[in-house]
């Protein structure tokens, strides 16, 4: 694959694409903790945003959806500049605007400045998946992209744990700004890494004969915006779940914050073992979109436990965490694969933007629909049943594009 800045080179100053293997994937995984990390303050923050900024679930859950939504509407241009200026200038522009927003989160005095910070992180928010898919259609060799795909999609779920493992107690110790600044400060020094990289790369000559049958039939336009349609909707469901599932935890099942902020911390490394297992099982042995309609369902039980979870005791937000990682989280790495794997290379940066607006859509509109619902109802059980169909809704969806748009 060649691209407007990093193409024009000789033989003889090509890098073997697969070089510096621990660097690439150590950028991969930074790059989508980086890019995301402000959805993750504000669920394990939630509470204390509330509290400093005296705001209402809704308004905390717009917030978070304002940053999902700039991510949604500039992800399909950000896929076509990571198409013409390369995966490894991407990744450094996006993950220095993500240290850059979080700054200014950081400093933020007033819910203004706050909402303008999360404006600005929408455009990282967008840009991770397109640069970081581009990077292993360019950079990672066939057999082994499934794999590489889960650990870097298990980046997103790396940056949970890290948050509900040290935010609630950074906060607690130095104050919430300085917990956020500390990240801040982290992201612009890891963010200069993918410079260190090899600038220019020859394409791969051969084939793993477990991937040619995908890649010699890839999807159509219409798998395209069917996977995105999965995406808005498990999004949607998904993001209403993960936004509010501290603060549940700490208001209705009567968890402590830093109880509360372990709960979400197992969702994140939970997801972490769960992408890079279905990353891998989706290229060698189930087929992702089939798979993408299993794990929909998976995600109807967590739902259907968070349902109980008043009746039956806090414990069950243990296994809902986990199969939280395994339905909500594991989906991502499989739909992003099959971009990788289903769309030629050249247009990989902007198939992942299409399916990117579905998710950052369905984020955006999932979490302040939630937050407006807990607020008028009293209640969290009206959220939880939406949960449960929208998840149903996308494993039909991946059944039907499974069945017609290959």
């Amino acid at each position: 694959m060649t691209h407007g800045v990093e193409a024009a080179t000789s033989g003889s100053e090509l890098a073997d694409p697969a070089s510096r293997k621990p660097l690439r994937n150590f950028v991969l995984v930074s790059t989508m903790v980086s890019t995301a990390y402000l959805i993750f303050i504000v669920s394990v923050l939630a509470s204390t945003f509330i509290e400093e900024f005296n705001l209402s679930r809704f308004e905390l859950g717009l917030i978070g959806s304002l940053n999902t939504a700039v991510g949604a509407i500039t992800a399909p241009a950000t896929g076509r500049l990571t198409d013409r200026i390369g995966p490894r200038l991407s990744s450094v522009t996006a993950q220095l605007i993500a240290a850059f927003g979080l700054a200014l989160v950081a400093l933020s005095q007033s819910v203004i400045m706050l909402i303008i910070a999360a404006c600005i992180l929408g455009l990282p928010q967008g840009w991770g998946n397109p640069t970081t898919n581009a990077l292993i259609a360019e950079r990672v060799e066939p057999g082994r992209r499934g794999t590489i795909t889960g650990i870097k999609q298990s980046g997103v779920t790396l940056g949970v744990f890290l948050a509900g493992l040290t935010l609630p107690s950074l906060a607690e110790a130095l104050g919430w700004r300085w917990a956020v600044g500390l990240y801040a400060a982290a992201f612009a020094v890891i963010g200069l890494a993918p410079l260190l990289l090899p600038a220019h790369v020859a394409p791969f000559t051969t084939t793993d004969a477990t991937t040619a049958d995908v890649e010699s039939k890839p999807y159509n336009q219409r798998a395209v915006w069917l996977i995105a349609l999965y995406a808005f909707l498990m999004g949607t469901s998904g993001g209403a779940i993960s936004r509010f599932l501290a603060l549940f935890a700490e208001e209705e099942a009567g968890l402590s914050k830093s109880t509360a902020g372990l709960v979400v911390a197992l969702t994140g490394i939970g997801g972490m073992a769960a992408r890079i297992g279905a990353g891998k099982l989706a290229e060698k042995r189930v087929a992702p979109l089939k798979l993408l309609s299993i794990l929909a369902l998976i995600g109807t039980t967590v739902s259907m436990l968070l349902m109980l979870t008043l009746e039956g005791g806090a414990w069950l937000l243990w296994p809902v965490a986990a199969l939280f990682a395994i339905g909500h989280t594991a989906w991502n790495a499989v739909a992003m694969l099959a971009i990788i794997l289903g769309v030629p290379k050249a247009h990989a940066g902007r198939a992942s933007g299409a399916v990117m607006v579905g998710f950052l859509g369905g984020l955006a509109v999932g979490a302040p629909l939630a937050g407006l619902t807990i607020d008028a109802t009293d209640s969290y059980q009206p959220v939880w049943v939406a949960t449960l169909v929208l998840a149903a809704v996308a494993a039909m969806v991946a059944e039907f594009a499974r069945r017609t748009a290959t």
